[in-house]
């Protein structure tokens, strides 16, 4: 089942709307330009994106996902990511394991 942190990182955009696009995505009603990041399924890369729309198919929903984001457009989801790698570097001081810091983050924060 798709899950949500429980402070995921959010464009100003959405903030107001949080729990409204929470209760959406659960149910799978349609919402336009909203892109969901999560930790990437492959080993290779760090994120994926998803637009909105892809959460209305039931098998997606049902899947093991943990998203981390929130972005208004998939320009905003970029902007997003770097926010959250920058915070990444402050935390850890270098890069090296990036994704073994968002899997802690998951883990802290579900």
């Amino acid at each position: 089942m798709v899950r949500f942190v429980d402070e995921p990182y959010v464009s100003e955009a959405v903030k107001p709307k949080l729990s409204s696009v929470k209760w959406k995505m659960a149910c799978g009603i349609g919402m336009t330009r909203l892109h969901f990041i999560t930790l990437s399924d492959n080993g290779r890369d760090l994120f994926d994106i998803y637009p909105a729309a892809v959460f209305k198919q039931k098998s997606i929903r049902k899947s093991d996902r943990v998203i981390i984001g929130i972005a208004d457009s998939s320009s905003s989801a970029f902007e997003l990511i770097e926010q959250m790698v920058n915070e990444c570097l402050n935390a850890c001081g270098d890069l090296s394991d990036i994704r073994g810091y968002f899997e802690k983050f998951i883990k802290d924060h579900i």
